[in-house]
């Protein structure tokens, strides 16, 4: 054990032979062969005191912190066991009562017959170092975790894209099933159609007699209502395999969504394929549905990793156009766009490939490896989202799919003009021309009929008033589109509603956004085109029996 600082009769503190230790940064000290400390340099005395002080208070007890005094008494007595020297680090308390880390190292003095006769010792006051060891050990531990917690967060991002990916290929089939289906489901639609608005007209003119019916009858229009509502229910989702047209549109950041696809990508398509993403700083928002959008370039960029068995790169871009202009090779009316592209360094496609590229079904790839949808998915998709795509490539060069999406606030609806009154409906079914004439003289419209767009044309050139013209879009001859523009010759800022039972809402969407009709798809219900009507043209006007029972 070291001593408490008493001095036994022969061992006064006594002076080093030169007094150049004074000057000396470190703590110099000597100690007597029992560990007693016999001097001390001046730097030692201005951080502990002067030696008559240390030795009052006790010594080596009173500078050492008490949990590291034993280690430190530990290491003296080994040391002079061996004769040798040591070396250790010890947190000690100066006359200020601030606590500082030493690190103390000691070398023997050994008489001529190998005694120890003291030991020759200084310290280093280490405490920064000490502290930066500390904060970078806890720097350290929070990049592991850190690491950890960004490993398990881009494992879940991979299987969240693995899912989207599944999901995208039961989106593929199911269009396939709702194309071959579309021609049928909109013969089905308008039988259905046909059969609700019958009913639901009979609730609102003779629902208090309803009521009087018990048993049989009551049931049996139930059953009819259940059968109808059920096979609407088949024809809707048959057409809403051709194309997802539930889009939740929002205000996206381009680049930072491709910064985010990247690590995902670079994890997804494999080591042989570098994943690159060319975004320039501060890109204007685009408006567009994020998970649609994010599972058309994942799509994009898997069938770019397949035209590249070798490896390659895939490069994620995206750029403003000059506002206000037409996107060059498309038919996008001028407007503001963001443009976006993936771009790759595969086989490419010749010209005949590349003509029937975005047709459905149409594939390059094996049965068991693609069903060739993906690229008319994704020029659906961005048709509905108001946008256009182009494809370039040639065989050796790569591929590159463009494709422009409206910025934010640069897409908006534009706003319809209040109609009231006259409506013409234009529909060669007569059980869909009376339905719709039906609901729409319960709800307060005189209504003209036409069976295709040539009476409808007769009648507004022989001045019949017309205030909303309600169309089916598939019809002999001219269609809905057509007669709606050929309307606006006659009429100008006529207003249209174009009814459509087939699969081809996506696609028509964009279109009626930009030309300015409402666009419903069948089977539609009362409620449905009373509501549509309604945003149109206001509150309803105030006739007998237009608001009872209304839904």
């Amino acid at each position: 054990m070291f001593d408490t600082g008493h001095v036994e009769p022969g061992h006064a503190p006594r002076s080093m032979p030169y007094d150049v230790a004074d000057d000396v940064p470190a703590l110099i000290w000597i100690t007597d062969e029992a560990g007693r400390l016999v001097y001390a340099n001046r730097r030692f005395e201005e951080v502990f005191g002067t030696m008559a002080e240390v030795l009052r208070a006790g010594g080596w007890p009173h500078l050492l912190a008490s949990e590291d005094l034993p280690r430190f008494d530990a290491v003296f007595a080994e040391a002079r066991a061996r004769r040798g020297g040591f070396r250790t680090e010890v947190r000690v308390q100066d006359q200020f009562g601030q606590r500082r880390w030493h690190r103390c190292e000691a070398a023997p003095q050994v008489g001529g017959d190998g005694v120890v006769l003291g030991y020759v010792g200084c310290s280093v006051d280490v405490t920064e170092a000490k502290e930066a060891e500390a904060a970078l050990r806890d720097l350290m531990e929070t990049l592991e975790r850190r690491i950890a917690d960004r490993t398990a967060q881009l494992a879940a991002e991979a299987a969240a894209r693995a899912a989207a990916q599944d999901r995208l290929r039961h989106t593929q089939k199911l269009e396939a099933l709702g194309q071959l289906a579309g021609g049928v489901a909109h013969d089905f639609n308008n039988a259905s159609a046909a059969v609700l608005a019958g009913l639901s007209l009979l609730e609102k003119r003779h629902g208090a007699a309803l009521v009087t019916f018990d048993g049989e009858p009551r049931r049996l229009l139930a059953s009819v209502r259940e059968a109808a509502e059920r096979g609407t229910a088949i024809s809707r989702r048959l057409l809403a395999f051709a194309r997802r047209e539930e889009m939740h549109a929002g205000d996206l950041d381009p680049g930072g969504l491709l910064l985010n696809l990247r690590a995902v990508l670079a994890n997804a398509l494999g080591p042989g394929i570098r994943v690159l993403v060319d975004v320039p700083p501060n890109l204007p928002p685009l408006r567009a549905d994020q998970a649609q959008l994010e599972t058309t370039l994942i799509n994009l960029a898997v069938n770019a990793r397949d035209a590249m068995p070798d490896g390659g790169s895939v490069t994620l871009g995206a750029a403003e156009e000059p506002p206000g202009e037409q996107p060059q090779g498309t038919d996008l009316p001028p407007g503001d766009y963001v443009r976006l592209w993936v771009a790759d360094t595969g086989v490419g496609m010749d010209e005949a490939t590349l003509a029937r590229a975005v047709e459905p079904f149409f594939t390059t790839k094996p049965r068991e490896k693609g069903t060739g949808l993906g690229l008319s998915m994704a020029d659906g998709f961005i048709a509905q989202a108001g946008g256009a795509m182009r494809l370039d490539s040639a065989p050796g060069l790569g591929t590159t799919v463009t494709f422009w999406l409206p910025r934010a606030n640069a897409a908006e609806e534009p706003a319809l003009p209040l109609l009231r009154g006259h409506a013409l409906i234009v529909e060669d079914e007569p059980l869909m021309r009376r339905y719709l004439a039906e609901c729409l003289r319960h709800e307060g419209y005189e209504v003209r009929l036409a069976e295709d767009a040539g009476q409808a044309l007769a009648l507004l050139e022989a001045g019949e008033p017309c205030d909303a013209l309600v169309t089916d879009l598939v019809m002999p001859g001219m269609d809905g589109i057509a007669l709606i523009e050929a309307s606006r010759v006659l009429r100008p800022g006529l207003q249209a509603v174009l009814l459509t039972g087939t699969g081809k809402v996506a696609e028509i969407a964009p279109q009626a956004a930009r030309a300015g009709f409402a666009l419903l798809r069948k089977p539609v219900s009362p409620a449905e085109l009373a509501e549509c009507l309604a945003r149109l043209t206001g509150p309803a006007p105030p006739v007998a029996d237009a608001t009872e029972g209304a839904a």
